[in-house]
């Protein structure tokens, strides 16, 4: 083998291998974005749920028509605007779940199906939004948003125990 070969050769694997570096390390780059994306909206529906106070709204009406004998309780309604868009970043990357490990997939999806259950009862067309006397229906969706909260929960302290995030922290 000729030195100009060998100079050749040694030129097209050094560009191959940087060119593999470059693909790795953007398939990392997009899949850790992805995964910081949607439980950063996650979390954010969180907070947004519990600074409007949600949660106890609903056990506090569900109580409240329980309190109440059954043949007088009024109709009451809760009556949210949620956007369309309320969950953009799941959405734009709902097929991209697969860049998450299995467990934050399955904690993902599982809050956003109890979230979306929760959207459809208080937002037009739902039955809290149009009314109801009935306090188990209250407790019913009280327990849904319960459940979703403590989803983006766990999600929360899983993604935070993660190595990278820790040594982010530290520098």
């Amino acid at each position: 083998m000729q030195t100009s070969e060998i100079i050749s050769t040694a030129g097209l694997l050094v560009t191959a291998a940087v060119a593999t570096g470059s693909w790795l390390w953007q398939r990392w780059q997009e899949r850790t974005s992805v995964r910081v994306a949607i439980v950063a909206e996650v979390l954010a529906l969180k907070r947004i749920a519990e600074e409007r106070k949600y949660l106890p709204g609903l056990i506090e009406i569900g109580e409240a028509l329980r309190a109440l004998p059954e043949e007088e309780r009024p109709e009451a309604s809760l009556q949210v605007r949620i956007p369309v868009h309320y969950c953009r970043v799941y959405v734009a990357n709902v097929g991209r779940l697969g860049y998450l490990p299995p467990e934050d997939a399955q904690l993902v999806v599982t809050f956003y199906q109890y979230a979306d259950s929760v959207v459809q009862d208080v937002t037009e067309g739902g039955i809290i939004y149009q009314g109801t006397n009935d306090p188990d229906t209250y407790a019913e969706t009280a327990n849904i948003l319960r459940f979703a909260i403590d989803i983006a929960e766990k999600l929360a302290v899983r993604h935070t125990n993660r190595r990278w995030v820790r040594w982010l922290r530290k520098t």
